[in-house]
C-alpha cells in the first residue's frame, strides 16, 4: 500500500521514510516509530494499518545514521543486532535523531495541513 520516500532532516541527512496514504481524504497524519527492529515488515503493516483507517502514516528509517537498510525479524539473533543499532543511536550527539523524527513530523504534518487534517505520533518501541 505504502511506499518509501527521502525525507530531508535539519542537517541535510537523507532519510527514507515509509509513507502509506489513505484512499480518500486523511482524517489526519500519524508518525509510526519503529522498534529496534527497523522499518520492517510490521511496521510497514502498521503504518498500511493506519492507511486503511483513513490516516496518512509516516515511518522514518531512525536507524539511517548508523546503518542503512535495517529491516530485522525477530530472532534472538536480530534482536541483538537490533539493540545494537539502537546503542550505536543513543551514542550520536545531540540532536542525533531527534532532527530525523522531526522531519518526518514536519512531512506529516504538512501533508496533513494540505488536506486540512490534523498529526499525531504513535512509537512501538522497547
Amino acid at each position: 500500500m505504502g511506499q518509501f520516500i527521502d525525507l530531508t532532516a535539519a542537517d541535510g541527512q537523507k532519510i527514507p521514510a515509509y509513507v502509506a496514504e489513505p484512499a480518500g481524504q486523511p482524517k489526519g497524519a500519524v508518525v509510526v516509530l519503529q522498534e529496534i527492529f527497523g522499518v520492517n515488515a510490521h511496521i510497514r503493516e502498521v503504518a498500511d494499518g493506519y492507511a486503511k483507517d483513513g490516516y496518512l502514516a509516516v515511518a522514518p528509517s531512525t536507524f539511517q545514521r548508523v546503518k542503512p537498510g535495517v529491516d530485522l525479524g525477530y530472532t534472538d539473533a536480530d534482536m541483538q543486532e537490533g539493540f545494537g543499532y539502537k546503542n550505536a543511536v543513543e551514542a550520536l550527539p545531540a540532536p542525533g535523531v531527534m532532527q530525523d523524527i522531526q522531519a518526518a513530523i514536519d512531512y506529516a504534518a504538512q501533508k496533513a495541513a494540505a488536506r486540512s487534517a490534523s498529526s499525531a505520533t504513535a512509537g512501538a518501541g522497547c
